[in-house]
């Protein structure tokens, strides 16, 4: 076999292997030390300070940086391997009697060896290329207005009575980031059907997800959409007497939008609006929110190969809007374990016309319970360039990006089969809110952690009944 290939095809593994191989180490380990030198700084910077370390590779300056690094180390790779190719050359003329000269384009180990390093680098530079634009799209500009606004939990008692205070941060040696210093995560997801600049309906989905830093204990609070007199926030609260919002809640973002006299915030202000109306009612600090167009929702389950959800009883509605708005549609979803592909979990997830909005409710969390349960982030990485497109075109946030990796490594103690959820139902949370009913809301949230978690309950009114994973998805 060819040493001039073999050598190639070393260095392709190892740059600098095929040099040492053919018997001049000193040159190979010289080819190897840029590779080597940028492997320990990596190791070491992952190894001090992690969280810092990938904050940083994430960073839009540094992804670009990032991008270039990588060039260069593919056309310093394929050097590398052409390098020991030729010496493997240069050595056969030398035996006695001569190696004839392997020619380039007549060995195939040399086009191996140099495919696979143009692939290699070519897949990673398209990820990062494909990770930049997601970054640039996902995650949103302050500066673009598209942020939660200021609530007035610290200049006193608002409109529908005090706002309880929040518990006093755990005491830690390691500096926590800023939304950890009341103790939790506290993230407003949002499903809707456009993203920023773009939004043409109604917010269809609002759910508070709550999680406390110190245990990972988490909580889903569904908002309904049809809850009247909502507190707004501070910077908008005179658009109505009593600072309160008097139509049902999902449609105060359009009202915003068509008001700009009234709501500050240019073409976010229906964004800051809804955002801002949600924190005032639940009285906790958002430390974000993620907006999730619930098409976007559709390709991520179909993305992941379905979702396996035990149905506790059988969904039948006589009237499901079809997707386009031309109609509608008879669906059934019988009780038991079933697969749903993308298009049958939204159904499940969006219908209401069997039960209410509270029913609907109960079954957006079932399902947001029984995909953060499913999700796999090993079995995703094949599927990493579907998914960064789907976020790109489905997603965005305001959560800072170097604050990822911290949300991500609480995230990740977060048990999705004990996940609290709970649901702001009549009649212990009447549809037309008043002072007390705020309150009593604000009190629920603030005290979720307070006692052990509780077992699962079909009350309304309380943890929403979990059924236990289909046994192919456990």
């Amino acid at each position: 076999m060819s040493r001039p290939g073999i050598a190639a095809v070393l260095s392709a593994l190892i740059p600098g292997l095929g040099q040492a191989r053919l018997g001049d180490r000193r040159r190979g380990l010289l080819i190897a030390l840029p590779f080597a030198t940028l492997l320990v700084i990596a190791v070491a910077a992952l190894v001090i300070d992690p969280r810092n370390a990938i904050n940083t590779i994430l960073s839009p300056g540094m992804l670009v940086t990032s991008l270039v690094i990588v060039l260069a180390l593919g056309a310093y790779h394929l050097a590398a391997i052409l390098d020991a190719f030729s010496m493997g050359n240069r050595l056969g003329a030398r035996r006695d009697p001569p190696v004839p000269r392997r020619r380039a384009l007549g060995s195939p180990l040399l086009i191996v060896a140099l495919a696979g390093v143009l692939a290699l680098y070519g897949t990673i530079e398209f990820l990062g290329v494909r990770t930049y634009q997601v970054t640039q799209a996902v995650f949103v500009n302050p500066s673009s207005g598209f942020q939660i606004p200021a609530a007035s939990f610290s200049s006193g008692p608002t409109s529908s009575g005090p706002v309880t205070a929040a518990p006093p941060p755990t005491p830690t040696p390691v500096p926590v980031p800023a939304w950890a210093t009341d103790g939790r995560l506290n993230l407003l997801l949002i499903g809707s059907d456009a993203g920023p600049g773009r939004w043409l309906q109604r917010t269809d989905t609002m759910i508070v997800l709550s999680v406390e830093v110190a245990t990972g204990r988490a909580a889903l609070f569904g908002i309904p959409r049809n809850m009247i007199n909502v507190p707004l926030p501070p910077e908008s609260a005179a658009a109505f007497k009593g600072g309160r919002y008097p139509f049902l809640l999902n449609s105060l973002y359009v009202y915003a939008t068509q008001h700009e006299k009234l709501f500050p915030g240019g073409d976010a202000r229906g964004f800051r609006a809804v955002t801002g109306a949600i924190q005032e009612l639940v009285g906790v600090p958002l430390d974000g929110a993620i907006v999730v167009n619930l098409n976007g929702f559709v390709d991520l389950v179909n993305a992941v190969g379905g979702l396996w959800l035990d149905v506790p009883s059988t969904l039948y509605d006589a009237r499901y809007p079809l997707p386009d708005g031309t109609g509608y549609i008879a669906i059934t979803i019988p009780s038991g374990c079933h697969k749903l592909t993308g298009e049958r979990a939204l159904e499940y997830a969006r219908s209401r016309h069997m039960d209410s909005d509270y029913g609907r409710m109960q079954r957006q969390q079932r399902v947001l319970v029984a995909l953060a349960r499913q999700l796999d982030p090993l079995a995703l990485l094949p599927r990493v360039p579907d998914l960064l497109d789907i976020a790109q075109q489905n997603l965005f946030t305001t959560i800072p990006l170097d604050e990822i990796t911290n949300m991500a490594i609480l995230a990740a103690r977060v048990e999705p089969g004990e996940i609290q959820t709970i649901q702001f139902s009549p009649p212990t949370y009447p549809e037309f809110l008043t002072a007390k009913g705020i309150q009593r809301i604000r009190d629920r949230v603030a005290s979720v952690f307070d006692a052990p978690t509780a077992s699962p309950s079909a009350s309304p009114t309380g943890p929403a009944a979990t059924p236990k994973p289909c046994p192919k998805a456990s």
